[in-house]
């Protein structure tokens, strides 16, 4: 008697049925892309693999905080500035925000940038900050120029990198790699 029932659903049934199915899993697809969870990190991996990405993580992180304490600890200044640029790229282009930038508020951002470091760069004594700060600039400067989103993708992953450098930032779970002043967390 079940399965009579279950085969008497008729079209609209099977119809309602897969449509929850399909929104379930076009749900699912979509929160591991946005959030990148690797899903099969949820149904276990070897422990010998997640022990070697903990120690690697230990690693990164004690480098991360060595040049908090270093360069970080020397610059706060240019730190409180690398935090609240920090914050605007990550409001401006956050989740999907880099595909619909408003240009305008960029290049103002961009001029905010480039007044603020031709005030403060000549105060910085690191080497790799410096080089970093002048990439910024170089960047800035091309933002004014071109509206081409690769500047405003990089001037984010460097000003992410640097507030991870310089700041007590630990809302990451991604270096870029795009400064020379967390080089050495390679």
């Amino acid at each position: 008697m079940t399965k009579r029932k279950f085969l008497k659903m008729g079209w609209l049934g099977w119809t309602f049925t897969a449509i929850i199915a399909v929104t379930l899993i076009g749900s699912l697809l979509f929160f591991f892309n946005i959030f990148n969870v690797n899903a099969m990190s949820l149904l276990g991996g070897s422990d010998k693999q997640a022990t070697e990405a903990d120690e690697l993580s230990k690693e990164t992180v004690e480098q991360v905080e060595e040049t908090r304490e270093t360069v970080g600890e020397a610059n706060q200044d240019i730190g409180q500035f690398v935090s609240e640029t920090h914050d605007f790229y990550n409001e401006t282009t956050g989740y999907g925000g880099i595909s619909s930038l408003d240009w305008n508020e960029q290049e103002k951002r961009a001029n905010t940038i480039l007044s603020t470091l031709d005030e403060e760069i000549a105060n910085i004594n690191d080497e790799a900050l410096t080089k970093d700060l002048k990439q910024i600039q170089g960047l800035a400067n091309a933002v004014k120029n071109e509206e081409k989103t690769e500047n405003i993708r990089t001037l984010h992953r460097m000003f992410h990198d640097l507030d991870i450098a310089l700041n007590d930032y630990n809302a990451y779970d991604v270096i870029w790699n795009a400064t020379n002043t967390l080089e050495a967390t390679n």
